[in-house]
Formats: C-alpha cells, structure tokens, sequence
C-alpha cells in the first residue's frame, strides 16, 4: 500500500514541480560557480544547467528531465542533477545515473 501512495502523492506533485522549475529564477551567475559545483543559470535568456568541473573547465546541459520534461536541479551533496518529478538522477556532466528517465541530459553548445 505505501507504494501505491508514494506513486500517488508523484502524480499529484508533478504539475508543480513541472511548472515550478520553469518558473523559478535563477540568481546565480557563472562567475559565482566554483570548482565541483553547479547551478541552473539563465545564459542567453535560456535555462542551462551548468557545471564547473575540478579542472575549471564549464559543461552546458539542458536542464529537461528525459522522462517527462521537467528542470531538474543541482545536487550539491551527491554532485548531481536530480529529477524532482520522478526521481531520474543524472551525472554532474550530463549522463544517466537513475532512471525513469532512459537517457541523459543534452549538451549544449554556447559557443
């Protein structure tokens, strides 16, 4: 029965947690990103998924959840992008860590 009523409270909080992330703006900046850390920014008036790795160098990712589209966030503990609709969980440069999602975040390309 407690699964029942973890997948139930899911689907009721996916509407919210869909339009939250669009929603919510970010006031970080690249300039603030430190080594091993990252941060959902606005780059070109686009939601971007950055990480700065340990050796300085910045990856660029959507921030949409493969599984059903939403923003995931940054995960300073695990060092990940996780999921908050459904639970997928994604490498801090982007690849599939957890499903549901079956494929990681796109790169992408500011260049």
């Amino acid at each position: 029965m407690s699964k029942f009523l973890a997948i139930l409270k899911q689907g009721f909080n996916y509407p919210k947690n869909f339009i939250a992330g669009r929603l919510r703006e970010s006031t970080a900046k690249l300039s603030d990103l430190k080594s091993g850390e990252g941060a959902i920014l606005e780059v070109r008036g686009k939601k971007v998924a950055v990480y700065k790795n340990n050796g300085g160098e910045v990856v660029y990712l959507s921030p949409v959840c493969k599984h059903l589209g939403c923003l995931v966030e940054w995960n300073q503990a695990d060092k990940t992008w996780d999921c908050p609709c459904h639970g997928s969980r994604f490498e801090a440069e982007g690849a599939l860590k957890q499903g549901p999602a079956k494929s990681g975040l796109d790169k992408v390309n500011l260049k």
